[in-house]
């Protein structure tokens, strides 16, 4: 089946064109001496007086850039095969991207208000750092999710791009959800204490052995935001940036780099307080925290992380991957 881009994005082009003709006009009448000596200098200047020649030439470069958006917008489309996805654009020169589908692909939904409105949003699907496509603009795009499950052959696990934060803090704590006051500042002790990252990374692994989940950080016990700043203040660059990188950083140490494209970090402002929520897919295999050199596998059981013996590690993949 091959998507094109929502027809909302060539009208979005064409209002943006015609806003920057418009600014372009404006600043013109503004440098009529100088458009009159570069007109005196032009050889048809002796054919066509300078107005005729005023009106047609701004005319003709707005139709000009409007056939080329039109054209950018036609001839850029999305394919999907069994087992892979093209995208293909440009229109001088003709570009094309293939990528194979898999269901340890994260798959991420976002659509901004209009979007909501007019119903087009963007899909994101990643796999390693090779295997990256981006669907953007895509009208009904919740529709094409069903023809990316059957393209691959089995149902996907999708991460929202925009979590509604005020709905997670009244939740209770259940198998795909949990809380956390902080990466690594211990709030209790006043300084940085590494088994809150190791408790972290339990929590997603065991998302990521189960059925996928979503972590959120920055509030107390009593569900208050107390946000970000304290763990901000013990990394090198004390922002949003800087804690996400120091996220990857321990992630990829005890979970492994192969996985982190399955989970997602967003960040949201409350009362002043920078929350982060992490959104983690359900992966297809086993995840094992390394850490103190041994290794671990967890799993969610209700609201709580649970370590699995060997014995039961077998089993629960067996079920859960093994078929």
């Amino acid at each position: 089946i091959t998507i094109k881009r929502s027809p909302i994005v060539i009208i979005r082009t064409f209002a943006v064109i015609e806003l920057v003709v418009f600014v372009l006009y404006i600043i013109a009448t503004m440098l009529d001496s100088y458009k009159y000596e570069l007109y005196i200098s032009l050889p048809i200047s002796n054919l066509f007086t300078y107005e005729t020649l005023k009106f047609p030439f701004l005319s003709l470069v707005q139709f000009v850039v409007t056939i080329y958006a039109f054209f950018r917008w036609y001839y850029e489309s999305y394919t999907i095969h069994p087992g892979s996805i093209s995208h293909r654009w440009g229109v001088v020169l003709r570009k094309n991207k293939t990528i194979p589908l898999d269901e340890s692909m994260a798959v991420t939904v976002s659509s901004g208000p209009i979007g909501k409105l007019l119903h087009y949003g963007t899909i994101s699907l990643k796999g390693d750092a090779a295997h990256k496509i981006v669907l953007a603009d895509i009208s009904r795009p919740e529709n094409l999710l069903k023809t990316i499950e059957q393209a691959i052959g089995s149902e996907i696990k999708t991460i929202n791009a925009s979590p509604d934060l005020s709905k997670l803090i009244q939740e209770k704590e259940h198998e795909k959800l949990e809380f956390k006051s902080s990466l690594r500042f211990d709030h209790r002790e006043g300084k940085v204490n590494r088994n809150l990252e190791k408790s972290v990374m339990k929590t997603v692994a065991a998302f990521l052995n189960s059925r996928g989940g979503t972590l959120v950080i920055g509030l107390d016990d009593n569900r208050n935001p107390i946000g970000l700043q304290k763990d901000y203040q013990t990394l090198q660059r004390t922002d949003k940036d800087g804690f996400e990188n120091h996220f990857t950083q321990v992630f990829n140490s005890m979970l492994g780099p192969e996985f982190r494209h399955l989970v997602n970090l967003s960040f949201h402002n409350i009362a002043d307080c920078d929350i982060c929520i992490v959104q983690a897919s359900m992966s297809g295999q086993p995840v094992y925290l390394k850490t103190d050199g041994n290794e671990y596998f967890y799993v969610r059981t209700g609201n709580i992380t649970t370590v699995l013996k060997l014995s039961e590690i077998e089993q629960y993949a067996r079920t859960r991957w093994f078929y």
